[in-house]
């Protein structure tokens, strides 16, 4: 087996000498290593010749990484790699955000997390960076940066420079998930108040997509004058997080509204472009940029403030579901992949008990 030499030793028994090329070590894809019995050297050895491999074909970069590297060097080691380019867009974007942001936090004397050499991490110390997290920004904020560490714990794993994830054996705290959702009423009333002001219509027009098509606010902010069909009345929407493509017909009442805006705005790509850009031109609405204007418009027309603009997709799901639409028909229109993440929209109502009972009694 390549890099690989038999030693025997004092009491007669065999051990394996991993010694892969000195140029792979020094780039922190492995290091030496000695197994003592034959069983382990055939399961492991195996595993660091592909690292190897994968390194000489460009997946993982050379870097000068080992046990004492920063945590810093590892994330800016790791988005250099295939793994991470291979990633969706989405993702990528999201790492680059909110990594750097985690690792600037300060941790002590001055230092930032980004200092810390990963051969220092403990449990210990990462269950005080979660206790510190949970304190200053709740429970679901600090078990969202836990899996950001742990991304670069992991991968600085991969490479050996540590052999387990201390903060995989952090014990997280559980949140309730948001369960807020828009009534009709509650969405007319958005909407209307949007479309007084012209500034204030292409977020308007935003959330009636949402949700009239149960589709997320990124999707329908990036969503261009080509995948609207005016003259067939139809929508395809390629979804961000997780690829996946539905084709949505245009109702009636959405016409008149979507030829609306192709003839104020159809000079440029987006349907509900951002008008109120500071450097000019025109994108898709940023998440912040959403969440200020919606902030606007529920303040103008009374509307709780726990209200966002992500529950729509949420609320329509939820209203299909209470309608007792069939899950397969719901999951072409929302893109889920398999019934099971549809649990998180299924309520114990009334109406959904009472139609239940009623096609029981149907049937029999």
């Amino acid at each position: 087996m390549r890099y690989v030499k038999k030693l025997k030793r004092k009491d007669g028994k065999l051990s394996y000498q991993f010694n892969p090329p000195e140029a792979a070590i020094k780039a922190g894809v492995v290091k030496c290593q000695t197994f003592s019995d034959g069983r382990t050297a055939r399961y492991e050895v195996p595993r660091l010749l592909e690292k190897v491999d994968a390194w000489k074909r460009g997946d993982l970069t050379v870097s000068n990484l080992g046990p004492s590297s920063r945590l810093f060097d590892i994330y800016n080691h790791y988005i250099n790699t295939e793994h991470f380019k291979r990633l969706s867009g989405n993702s990528q974007k999201s790492y680059c955000h909110s990594i750097p942001k985690l690792l600037a936090t300060k941790v002590k004397q001055g230092k930032t997390l980004g200092d810390v050499k990963i051969n220092n991490l403990s449990s210990i110390f990462c269950a005080g960076l979660y206790e510190a997290w949970v304190k200053d920004g709740g429970v679901a904020t600090a078990n969202r940066w836990a899996t950001l560490l742990s991304v670069i714990i992991n991968y600085g794993s991969s490479l050996d420079l540590i052999q387990t994830n201390p903060m995989a054996k952090v014990r997280k705290l559980s949140h309730t998930p948001r369960s807020e959702v828009w009534s009709e009423a509650q969405v007319e009333l958005f909407v209307e108040t949007a479309f007084k002001e012209f500034k204030w219509r292409s977020m308007g027009l935003l959330a009636l997509l949402c949700y009239e098509w149960a589709q997320r606010p990124t999707d329908i902010a990036n969503l261009k004058w080509d995948s609207i069909d005016l003259v067939r009345g139809s929508v395809t929407i390629t979804q961000s997080k997780r690829g996946a493509t539905v084709y949505l017909p245009l109702a009636k009442h959405l016409e008149p509204l979507l030829r609306q805006q192709s003839e104020d705005w159809n000079f440029q790509p987006w349907v509900v472009p951002d008008i109120n850009r500071p450097s000019g031109g025109y994108a898709p609405m940023a998440p912040s940029t959403m969440s200020n204007l919606a902030r606007t418009i529920k303040d103008t027309a009374g509307l709780p403030n726990e209200l966002k603009i992500g529950d729509l997709r949420k609320s329509a799901i939820t209203e299909m579901v209470s309608a007792g639409v069939d899950t397969s028909a719901i999951m072409s229109v929302s893109g889920h992949k398999n019934i099971q993440s549809l649990n998180p929209y299924l309520k114990h109502t009334l109406s959904a008990a009472t139609m239940a009972l009623e096609q029981r009694r149907s049937k029999s």
